[in-house]
């Protein structure tokens, strides 16, 4: 099978289906045909207040799974911009970092205006965990090129489909679980 003919399979089958990312990525293909443009942005935000994890992830996750299926309906070019509610006030010390006397001093305050916990390597609380995500997002790259011999583009090119597998691969994990789930109450 050819390249165009995988694409277009591909296309096909991204077309029928009824998985949550392609039906939210069918909507933006409808709204895009009454209001045309040149370029689509995606947009995903979180608030760093602990350290990153699963729910961190996943709200970067869901906006990349529907990006990646709206690339699979279209090709049309877009981006994903991720922002980072730094600003936001430490609402309570987290269980699982230290110096948290300390910490238990600056709630109300910005994140940004929280002194790191872990180290002096960071300027605040905010900045430590936004460099965790961001690590934990450049793993990618590195996957992709460890000896860093590729072009910028090339690398970025391959860690964005080494990051879209990642996801397709824990929304059919997500699925698949789903589906045992209900077997399981039908019985």
């Amino acid at each position: 099978m050819s390249t165009a003919e995988l694409a277009e399979s591909l296309r096909s089958l991204a077309e029928q289906s009824n998985a949550w990312p392609f039906e939210e990525a069918r909507k933006i293909v409808a709204r895009l045909k009454r209001m045309p443009k040149d370029e689509v942005i995606f947009e995903t935000g979180y608030g760093p207040s602990g350290l990153p994890h699963i729910g961190t992830f996943g709200e970067v996750a869901r906006t990349s799974m529907v990006r990646h299926a709206f690339s699979l309906l279209t090709d049309m070019p877009s981006r994903l911009f991720a922002f980072s509610d730094d600003m936001d006030g430490l609402r309570k010390v987290p269980d699982n970092v230290p110096n948290r006397e300390m910490m238990e001093q600056h709630i109300g305050r910005p994140l940004t205006q929280v002194p790191d916990p872990f180290s002096n390597e960071y300027e605040s609380f905010g900045h430590h965990n936004n460099a965790r995500l961001r690590a934990f997002l450049d793993r990618f790259e590195h996957q992709v090129d460890p000896d860093g011999v590729l072009a910028v583009a090339e690398r970025r090119r391959r860690a964005e489909h080494a990051k879209r597998e990642h996801m397709l691969r824990l929304a059919l994990q997500s699925a698949q679980v789903r589906r045992q789930r209900a077997a399981r109450d039908a019985r």
